[in-house]
């Protein structure tokens, strides 16, 4: 963090540099009453001056006259064009020449007139503007350091940085930056993936010919076709460009740390199943942490676009794909992520360098790009000798660096240790928590079913333990793979050149050395490689048709490496290429026919092979046509491959017509593809062969930019080879009703609605249902607010696993009791902490592969009733304008999916297929709300949660009366009554210690007294019964007295404290989770807390918090903790 702010002064101070001789330059706007304009107070220079006219243009110095050392402007008389407002730009000469000088302050000095007896003080009484960081410049956010310290933890050290800087260093040098850091855990209900410090940085400085980005920055190149890359990454890159009369040459050099490493996944669709996919390997229980902002989702070739009312979503920290109700998934689609994840093996550089030269014909280019990791600074693997002369012994071959991971560690109630064991001669690792044994930290890799000796036996709060079952029979071996460090130079040189209009010939040469393994030199041999291309665009003839030919040739050699893929994202399925091998030669021809009417006819012909593995030949007829209210958009190829082992012929055609009339539209699709594939050594038919035909019809009605309905019939068959003959296998039919019925201002309506069957002649029938309904309402001048979502749709739910992990008091969000006594942290012993420093433990997902098929309905509804507009009315309208009401229900349910029904009732949440479900309902019923005038709330609250994991199914129900009163008793007091009545059943399938069904009642009355707004004292009363109605039948009875002041003499000083004595009568089992959720924390018994706070503003920019909690019990030594915090406002 402090590199980057150093950085930043750094910019500041060597732009600011240039801010000396633009400051006295000025650009001013006059309004023109007269034909005089006074400019400036003092006198200025006769240099530099301009007068502009409102629409900036220059005015003729032959229509005014300046007299420079009077400030005047002084229009001609015969100047028959006339300004209302003008613009001058007219540089001022140094304050010290124009500064009036004075021996005394003049506003000290009387006349000789007065009293001389009186006497006058020589110092002045105007106060001194306070310093302000940053003068000049738009700042907002604030930086935060504070330190947390008590006798039950040990000292916290957190700090938070939130800068935003804006503005003009001088007229021509513009900063923009962003400074964000956090030594905070980003989490989600005490859930994480991975421990972070939070550390964002952006800073840019730019003028009209150069830039300099600083901080987390994206490096990319889309120029290029064998460099082609788009890098999150923290450093540094400045641009710069240089215009000449008929060129200009443009600059950029960077340096940075690489934050993440490229990706991409192919897998097809489940149908019906929305999701979600898992995106890291699919055959580990691995996750991988993929950077925002960075994927890229392709199904059939199509790019998507990610958003809740788009096509997909994505958890980039679980890395799963989930995609929306609108975007209905079937079996036919495949699916490719591209995107960047987190690789943290090794401090990992980049360098990317590129100069361009541009004139009206040629244009030069030349890129240089190297990325390699460090390898004398592993992060996440620290290596021994014996692990670095293994890969210097491997070359590439990963195969070779698998090694041993067990090593000697030392006992600790938090970690998972091994002890070594004999079977019969083998050496094995057995779990063990005696601290007298020899102990072993090992980690366990999967390699295959059966192909292991160990399984996994249980999971415990601190992660997997795992089990020795015999040679071969397990799924896990105590191993981990070595990740070699690696190297990637790539050189690019391109040329364009433009010898007439009409001609464009262009060049390009690449080349790359990738060295899998830096600490090795064996297989060194095959790190370079080399590609190039040639294209030649030519229009030949150019009249109310279009005619445009290219001529484009390829060659990748096969050791060429590239940063992302350099073909298409379907490049391998377009040819029937199943693996790659040799070196490619792409020979393509393109004609294209066109018109100013977006008519065109496009034919391509394409050439491919890889050394002697394969060839193929590709015929590629595509474009669109448009005739007065029909549009016709066709695509057809025919291919015809050879590979070693097989041929193939690939033909595919798509057609789609629509036809639109004034209110209307209609329109068919067909889609068909045959590809046949034949071994050639038995000229049988292979499996691998697919053939569909796909035909669809639609309807639309209305305006399909606001109001319209269009409703769409799609049929499918598809063949597959059976007896060495294409046979169909499936039939699928789908319905879909797309449409806006309604949208004002005030209202607003949208439906969608796909139903699918799927006829299988193999396995069982399938049946899926999409749907979503959008119906937002406002009625009688807001005084009635309704907005209803409701969806369906089908998935998977993962059975999570998790652990936890401990971290600093305070950062955590789960405090561990250990219920037994047996030293054991099981996964049943962790709760949410009720205190700040129980707070150590986070809650981490472990990566799974069990996914449960589901059902899903969502629906949220929300209501307000808002008669408080009425407040002018008289009558029952004023009556009424003192209540309001309003009213939010959320049910997300998930239920197992049995055979193709479907539940579509979202209220049906007590059903024996129910897996997981979030349920709320909220009502808020106010009278006189916020004015503390006989002001009475009452609020109604159920939720339902449950939620399916490996280890256990757990329900919570919770049911919630409350009613809340609230009244200003004459100037000074203020009476607040409370009343409450709540349920709180939990069911636990597999813990049966945390099954309760808990009766809370309570009433609290608060009495205060307020001096002022800003300053009150309060006496609180509060008596709480509650009783556990299962189990041991556990009841507690508690009275609360507490003290509440708040005291603030001015704005800048604010003390505040609150002193609480509890008394808990508790008959049951103290040390149980029934207990910990009954005295929510506390003891039984008397148990005191209190805590005070003091605000002290310092000046404009810095406050001062000082915080400090206690607590004791019966049974307990008091615990302080004490926070100072300092934060600086921007």
């Amino acid at each position: 963090m402090k590199k980057w702010l150093f950085l930043l002064f750094l910019f500041i101070s060597v732009i600011s540099n240039a801010q000396i001789q633009s400051k006295n330059i000025h650009k001013k706007i006059f309004l023109v009453k007269n034909d005089t304009v006074k400019i400036d107070t003092v006198s200025i220079t006769p240099f530099n001056f301009k007068v502009f006219s409102k629409e900036t243009t220059e005015i003729d110095s032959t229509k005014y006259s300046i007299d420079f050392s009077k400030s005047l402007l002084v229009f001609n008389p015969t100047n028959t064009e006339t300004f209302s407002e003008i613009i001058i730009q007219y540089m001022s000469y140094p304050k010290f020449l124009t500064k009036e000088y004075f021996v005394f302050d003049q506003k000290l000095i009387v006349p000789n007139s007065s009293n001389e007896s009186q006497l006058y003080s020589l110092t002045t009484n105007q106060k001194k503007l306070p310093f302000k960081p940053f003068e000049g410049l738009n700042t907002a956010g604030s930086i935060t350091r504070g330190l947390t310290v008590g006798n039950n933890q040990n000292g916290v050290a957190n700090s938070t940085l939130d800068l935003q800087i804006a503005g003009k260093l001088s007229d021509k040098v513009t900063l923009k930056a962003s400074i964000i850091d956090t030594n905070l855990p980003i989490q989600e209900n005490g859930n994480t993936y991975k421990l972070n410090e939070f550390d964002r940085v952006f800073i840019e400085l730019f003028s009209d010919n150069w830039s300099i980005n600083a901080g987390d920055i994206y490096l990319n190149n889309s120029e290029t076709s064998f460099l082609k890359f788009n890098k999150k990454v923290s450093g540094l890159a400045i641009n710069a460009k240089i215009n000449n009369e008929n060129s200009e040459i443009n600059l950029q050099t960077s340096g940075a740390i690489v934050e993440g490493k490229y990706k991409k996944v192919q897998f097809k669709g489940s149908e019906g199943n929305q999701g979600p996919y898992k995106l890291s390997d699919l055959n580990t229980n691995t996750y991988i942490l993929i950077l925002s902002g960075t994927d890229q989702i392709y199904v059939n070739g199509q790019l998507l676009k990610r958003g809740e009312e788009n096509d997909y979503i994505i958890d980039y920290n679980t890395a799963e794909l989930t995609f929306t109700t609108t975007f209905p998934v079937t079996a036919n689609m495949r699916i490719s992520a591209e995107f960047q994840y987190t690789d943290n093996v090794y401090t990992r550089f980049i360098t990317y360098n590129n100069v361009a030269y541009k004139s009206d014909k040629l244009s030069l280019s030349g890129y240089f790009y190297n990325e390699n990791d460090l390898k004398n600074q592993p992060l996440e693997q620290d290596l021994s000798n014996e692990q670095k002369q293994l890969l210097a012994d491997a070359g590439n071959n990963p195969n070779l660096m698998v090694t041993p991971s067990a090593y000697l560690d030392t006992y600790s109630e938090d970690k998972i240790l091994y002890k070594k064991n004999l079977v019969g001669i083998s050496e094995i690792f057995e779990y063990s928590t005696n601290e007298n044994d020899e102990l072993y930290n090992v980690a366990f890799t999967y390699v295959g079913e059966n192909l292991g000796s160990y399984v996994l036996k249980e999971v415990i709060a601190l992660g997997k333990i795992y089990e020795y079952v015999g040679e071969n029979s397990g799924n896990y071996n105590p191993v981990i793979q070595l990740t070699a460090p690696n190297k990637l130079q790539i050189a690019v040189f391109k040329a364009s050149y433009n010898p007439t209009s009409k001609t464009t010939i262009k060049a390009e040469t690449a080349f790359s050395e990738n060295d899998e393994n830096l600490f090795s030199t064996i297989d060194d041999s095959e790190n370079n490689g080399f590609a190039t291309k040639f294209s030649w665009d030519q229009i030949v003839f150019q009249k109310k048709w279009q005619l445009k030919s290219n001529l484009k040739f390829d060659f990748i050699n096969d050791k060429f490496k590239s940063v992302e893929r350099i073909q298409n994202i379907e490049f391998n399925r377009d040819w029937n290429i199943e693996t790659i091998g040799g070196n490619q030669k792409l020979l393509s021809t393109v004609l294209n026919l066109s018109n100013q009417n977006n008519n065109s006819v496009n034919y391509q012909f394409e050439n491919l092979e890889f050394g002697n593995s394969f060839k193929g030949n590709k015929h590629h007829l595509f474009g669109k046509l448009n005739h007065k209210n029909i549009s016709i958009h066709f695509n057809s190829s025919l291919l015809n491959n050879e590979a070693i082992l097989e041929k193939g012929t690939f033909s595919r055609y798509s057609i789609n017509t629509k036809y639109t009339l004034l209110k209307s539209w209609y329109g068919f699709t067909i889609n068909a593809e045959n590809n046949k594939k034949t071994e050639i050594s038995t000229n049988l038919t292979s499996n691998l062969s697919h053939k569909f035909n796909e035909y669809e019809a639609f309807i639309g009605i209305g305006d399909s930019t606001n109001v319209y309905s269009q409703f769409g019939v799609n049929l499918r068959t598809t063949d597959s080879i059976q007896n060495n003959q294409f046979s169909q296998v499936n039939k699928s039919k789908t319905y879909y009703l797309k449409s806006t019925l309604l949208n004002t201002n005030t209202s607003n309506l949208n439906a969608y609605i796909n139903y699918r069957t799927v006829d299988n002649r193999n396995y069982k029938n399938e049946e899926s249902l999409n749907s979503k309904i959008v119906f937002k309402q406002q009625l009688f001048n807001q005084f009635l607010n309704f907005s209803t979502v409701y969806q369906t749709l089908s998935g998977t739910l993962p059975q999570q696993d998790y652990t936890y992990i401990k971290t600093e008091p305070g950062q955590g969000f789960y405090t561990w009791i250990d219920y037994n006594n047996n030293e054991i942290k099981e996964l049943n012993e962790f709760e949410i902490a009720q205190f700040p420093d129980q707070a150590t433990y986070l809650r981490v997902i472990l990566p799974t592969v069990n996914y449960i098929a589901t059902h899903q309905n969502k629906f949220t509804q929300t209501l307000s009733i808002n008669p408080q507009q009425w407040n002018s009315k008289t009558g029952f309208k004023k009556l009424f304008s003192h209540f309001f009401n309003q009213t939010y229900i959320l049910i997300d349910s998930k239920q197992k999916k049995t055979d193709n029904t479907f539940n579509l009732n979202p209220f049906d949440v007590n059903n024996e297929n129910l897996l997981g479900l979030n349920f709320n309902i909220n009502n808020s019923f106010y009278f006189n709300k916020g004015e503390k005038n006989y002001s009475t709330t009452y609020n109604f609250i159920k939720s339902q949660n449950k939620n399916t994991t490996t280890i256990d199914n757990l329900e919570n129900k919770i049911q919630i009366h409350k009613l809340q009163f609230e009244h200003k008793l004459g100037a000074f007091w203020q009476l607040n009554f409370d009343l409450g009545n709540s349920k709180n059943n939990s069911l636990s399938v597999n813990y049966s210690n945390r099954n309760y069904q808990l009766n809370n009642n309570s009433i609290l009355s608060k009495l205060s007294y307020y001096y002022n707004n800003s300053s009150y004292f309060s006496l609180i009363y509060e008596i709480k019964n509650k009783e556990n109605k299962i189990g041991d039948f556990e009841t507690l009875k508690t009275q609360k007295i507490g003290f509440e002041a708040n005291y603030s003499a001015n704005p800048k000083n604010l003390i505040k404290t609150e002193i609480n004595l509890f008394k808990n009568d508790f008959n049951g089992e103290n040390n149980s989770p029934v207990a910990y959720q009954m005295l929510e924390g506390l003891q039984s018994g008397k148990n005191y807390t209190w805590s005070l706070l003091f605000y002290r503003k310092i000046n404009s920019f810095l406050n001062l918090n000082l915080n400090y909690l206690g607590r004791k019990s019966e049974t307990s030594k008091t615990i302080h903790t004490g926070t100072i915090q300092l934060k600086a406002i921007f």
